[in-house]
């Protein structure tokens, strides 16, 4: 059994709409609690199932089985093998719809958040500032995080704040361009309902990310190894060496490297060229590739290039 009602709602609700809660599963929690989901409208009670599901490796062809009443119990009857037939429980019949809208609003209410939750684009939604200032979104499905145009969204709202998301659970993969953007990622279940006086609470001890460095981008000589924002990047031989020799620039002294010094050091390349390489390296794949090529400066004259990082930014080894 799942360890609140709110993570069983939020895990009903990561496959998108209609999301279902059946009767077998909410049994454990019936009470006053979920009789008052029932009145806010956070579930929506639907009619008494008449058909349950084949058996998983049945091959009677039908999608449902028939629901019979045998010698007063409900039976779930198998019109192949009588021996798999189910019996079920009166609560077993019943299921309820999640109104998403209306658990959002629960989400917040519970989590005290004074205004209305908005609705930014379809399934995402803004619930406002936490106490330490930062924007706070939210998903209740991971097709709706997944949407073309979600942070770009997010963006709009307030693109200067620091901003966290919840949401349902995403690969590592599928995280990176968040992580690019700035955008701190919750799971669902890690942010909601673990702990406080409502199930549906957020932590706000998980909307802040780890402070863990402020290390921006590291750089390992000897195994040509680039990560920059937590991302490992593929840097080929001349750019990574151009990478390095922006990387002592800036902790030793700061400034800029001539563009003489550039191509003195890699014969047969411009300095303009080999740059465009090393931008188009640290930007593939980034949710925001503008912003990572403009780590790399430019002054006109004399000709040069520096990067835009402090030296506490850059672990070069």
């Amino acid at each position: 059994m799942v360890a609140t009602l709110a993570h069983l709602l939020l895990r009903r609700s990561e496959a998108g709409e209609p999301a279902l809660l059946w009767g077998r599963e909410a049994k454990p929690f019936y009470g006053p609690a979920f009789d008052r989901l029932i009145v806010a409208g956070v579930l929506v009670a639907r009619a008494p199932a008449l058909e349950w599901q084949v058996c998983d490796d049945c091959d009677c062809g039908r999608d449902w089985r028939p629901i019979e009443r045998i010698d007063g119990r409900l039976v779930a009857v198998c019109p192949l093998d009588h021996a798999a037939d189910v019996v079920l429980d009166p609560e077993d019949l019943e299921s309820y719809e999640i109104n998403p809208a209306a658990l959002v609003h629960e989400i917040a209410v519970s989590s005290g958040f004074v205004g209305e939750p908005s609705e930014v684009i379809g399934g995402l939604w803004h619930l406002g500032r936490s106490a330490s200032g930062r924007q706070l979104f939210l998903v209740l499905s991971r097709v709706c995080a997944l949407q073309p145009g979600l942070i770009a969204a997010i963006r709009l709202v307030d693109g200067a704040s620091q901003t966290t998301l919840i949401t349902p659970a995403l690969s590592a993969a599928e995280s990176v361009r968040f992580a690019e953007a700035g955008i701190h990622v919750v799971s669902s279940e890690e942010g909601i309902g673990d702990s406080g006086e409502s199930c549906f609470a957020i932590d706000p001890a998980k909307l802040e990310p780890a402070r863990i460095s402020a290390t921006r981008l590291s750089i390992v000589r000897s195994s040509q190894r680039v990560v920059l924002d937590g991302i490992e990047r593929h840097v080929p031989q001349q750019p990574f060496r151009l990478l390095v020799l922006l990387a002592e620039t800036a902790i030793r002294k700061g400034g800029f490297v001539r563009r003489v010094e550039i191509e003195a050091a890699n014969s047969g390349r411009t300095a303009s060229d080999l740059v465009r390489e090393l931008r188009d390296c640290l930007a593939a794949g980034a949710a925001e590739p503008d912003q990572v090529r403009r780590l790399i400066k430019t002054r006109r004259s004399p000709s040069g290039y520096a990067l835009a990082l402090e030296s506490h930014e850059i672990d070069l080894r």
